[in-house]
């Protein structure tokens, strides 16, 4: 199981996938639809303190918001999630 921080936002993608926010740990969780499983997606250039995240059904691309700046992960990464 994972243990989360802070879980400061969430998002749905179109498979059902729940991605997260970790704010206080840097990072990007997505469970799958059944919830059996997780992982921690990586993004380029790392996050500091992530604390918004949404999908975009149109391109797929999940945009992260940290206290730096936009990360944009593209729709071929996440297909994956």
């Amino acid at each position: 199981m994972i243990k989360m921080r802070h879980p400061a936002g969430l998002a749905v993608n179109k498979h059902g996938n729940i991605l997260v926010a970790d704010e206080w740990s840097n990072r990007l969780l997505v469970l799958d639809s059944s919830l059996n499983s997780a992982y921690e997606l990586s993004v380029g250039g790392g996050l500091e303190d992530p604390y918004s995240l949404w999908y975009e059904l149109l391109g797929g691309r999940v945009t992260v918001v940290d206290h730096l700046s936009l990360h944009y992960i593209s729709s071929v990464m996440s297909q994956r999630c």
